[in-house]
C-alpha cells in the first residue's frame, strides 16, 4: 500500500499536495468523482504554481486544465515529495469532436463569457471549417484554448514515471463503451497512487459514469469514426499523428 511521505516541515499548507490535471473534454467530472468518494474536496486552479498549494487545506486538492508551472514540476524530482498528480485524457481524435460540439455556435447555452464570444465569431463560418480550424489549431487569439495544443504541452507529465496517468477509456466504464473491469482496475490504481488504498474501488466505480454533468454529451470511445469525413481524419493524422500516437492510440482507420 502507498504511503504518504510528510515533507511539509517548514512550509504552509495541506500535509498531501494533490493535483489533477485533466483536459478539457477528457472526462475530468469522472475523476473528480473518484476524488469526492475518496473524501476529498476539489479547488480550480489556472495554472498550479508551488504557492498555490499553501492555501489548500487538509482533504482539498487541486485540478486544472494545464499542465503545472516549471516549479511545480520540479518537486517530482525530489525524494522526499508529497505531491501526487494524477493527468486524465483521451484519444485527441474524440477530444476534437467533443470540443467541436462543445464550441459551435448552435450548441445551446455557454459556461463561460470566452465560449459564448468565440460561438459568434464562429458563426460566421461552415461546420467544415470550423473542424478545420480546431484540427490545424488556427486560433483567432493568442489564449484560446486548443486541445491538440494542450496534448503536446502535456506531455512534460505523460512521459514522467512520477505522474499516475489516467485514460479516458479506461475510467468510462461500460455506459461509455468501456468495461468494468479496466473501470474499478483504474479507480483501484488511483486510490492506491493518492494513499487511500482503503477505499472500496468497486463501490466507487459504479458511481462515476454521471450523464448528469453539465459537461456530458456523449462520453463514448471511438465516436470520432463516425463524427470526421475520411478527408478531416487524414488531415489529423498527417498534421497530429506523432502525438497520438506518442499518447498510446493507434493510427489504423
Amino acid at each position: 500500500m502507498f504511503a504518504w511521505k510528510n515533507s511539509s516541515k517548514g512550509r504552509h499548507g495541506p500535509d498531501q499536495r494533490i493535483l489533477l490535471v485533466s483536459l478539457q473534454k477528457c472526462g475530468t467530472h469522472l475523476i473528480q468523482r473518484v476524488f469526492e468518494a475518496a473524501g476529498l474536496t476539489g479547488v480550480g486552479v489556472a495554472q498550479a504554481s508551488l504557492e498555490d498549494f499553501n492555501r489548500l487545506k487538509n482533504g482539498e486538492y487541486f485540478w486544472s486544465h494545464f499542465a503545472p508551472n516549471y516549479d511545480v514540476q520540479m518537486e517530482l524530482e525530489k525524494d522526499d515529495s508529497d505531491l501526487r498528480i494524477i493527468f486524465n485524457f483521451r484519444d485527441p481524435r474524440d477530444v476534437l469532436v467533443s470540443w467541436y460540439h462543445w464550441m459551435h455556435p448552435k450548441t445551446e447555452g455557454s459556461m463561460h463569457g470566452h465560449i459564448a464570444y468565440m460561438k459568434k465569431v464562429y458563426a460566421a463560418f461552415t461546420d467544415e471549417q470550423i473542424m478545420e480550424f480546431f484540427i490545424r489549431n488556427d486560433k483567432f487569439r493568442y489564449d484560446e484554448y486548443n486541445p491538440i495544443e494542450h496534448f503536446r504541452l502535456s506531455r512534460v507529465l505523460y512521459f514522467h514515471p512520477q505522474v499516475c496517468n489516467v485514460r479516458f477509456e479506461e475510467l468510462i466504464g461500460a455506459g461509455g463503451g468501456g468495461s468494468v473491469e479496466m473501470q474499478v482496475a483504474t479507480v483501484q490504481r488511483m486510490l492506491d497512487y493518492l494513499g487511500r488504498a482503503d477505499a472500496d474501488a468497486e463501490q466507487i466505480a459504479a458511481q462515476v459514469f454521471d450523464t448528469g454533468s453539465p459537461t456530458f454529451r456523449k462520453a463514448q470511445i471511438g465516436g470520432f469514426r463516425e463524427a470526421l469525413s475520411a478527408e478531416q481524419l487524414a488531415l489529423v493524422h498527417e498534421l497530429h499523428g506523432d502525438v497520438i500516437s506518442q499518447y498510446g492510440y493507434a493510427l489504423d482507420e
